[in-house]
């Protein structure tokens, strides 16, 4: 174990020793332990629970299907508008004006939205989700574009060279950190908006079930469900992305190091 790695554990272990001495100076019903939460969470997984009698694998998987699916809309969307609007003038003034207004609506306000024009259905929370993950993939993909170094690509069309070998060879490894920039900032948009809408107007998943035990008054639910998302997301991040990035610029001294 290296001594980043270290650091990261403890922070981990102190965070859950706060969470332990805070627990033996509260009730049971308002800070569960540690060991309690982690023996909820088990017991989610093993015996059917909630209003529908569903394990927690089957919300979980809900949750994460939501999670890709509109991520993978928003990504596709943010790159393309912010492209188009970062290399075409005439795009940028048409249309850049609607990237800063998009910007500026509340994620509880367009989740709000949402449910109005779609009722409590699957359409109105994915909606709410892409409408605010988007824009904020096209700004950076804006400014990846308007960040592009022209005499790489001049002396590419100097070469002759095609547009697919420009496109994978000049132009791609040039916007990839402002891609990564995007994709590890609307990942962490799109899950919290997703639970986010779970909880006011979707069935199913963990923000539904977080709702629904806290109108119980369920705190040991409350935090499992919680904690159980949490440590979801942070493998998700921390374990996969974190861990593609790495490899994809390990070329880069920084990363090298």
């Amino acid at each position: 174990m290296n001594r980043q790695t270290g650091l990261r554990w403890l922070s981990v272990f102190s965070f859950v020793a706060v969470w332990w001495l805070g627990s033996l100076v509260s009730k049971p019903d308002i800070l569960p332990g540690p060991l309690a939460i982690g023996q909820t969470i088990l017991t989610n997984f093993t015996i059917p629970t909630g209003p529908e009698d569903k394990s927690a694998a089957f919300h979980v998987a809900i949750t994460l299907a939501r999670i890709l699916f509109s991520f993978s809309v928003a990504m596709t969307l943010g790159i393309a508008i912010g492209l188009a609007i970062g290399l075409r003038r005439k795009v940028e003034l048409a249309f850049g004006y609607l990237i800063s207004l998009a910007l500026t609506i509340p994620t509880l306000l367009a989740v709000f939205l949402c449910v109005i024009w779609f009722g409590f259905s699957e359409a109105g929370g994915l909606f709410a989700v892409i409408m605010t993950v988007t824009p904020f993939v096209a700004v950076n993909m804006i400014a990846g574009a308007k960040a592009l170094d022209k005499e790489l690509i001049d002396m590419a069309h100097a070469f002759n060279a095609r547009r697919g070998l420009l496109v994978r060879k000049v132009l791609v490894w040039q916007l990839m950190p402002y891609i990564f920039s995007a994709f590890r900032y609307a990942f962490g948009m799109t899950w919290k908006i997703v639970a986010l809408a779970e909880s006011f107007g979707l069935k199913y998943g963990i923000g539904y079930m977080f709702t629904f035990w806290f109108e119980q008054f369920n705190m040991a639910q409350v935090m499992a469900w919680v904690m159980l998302f949490v440590a979801i997301m942070l493998v998700i991040e921390h374990g996969v992305i974190a861990r593609f990035e790495a490899k994809i610029f390990a070329w880069r001294p920084a990363h090298a190091v």
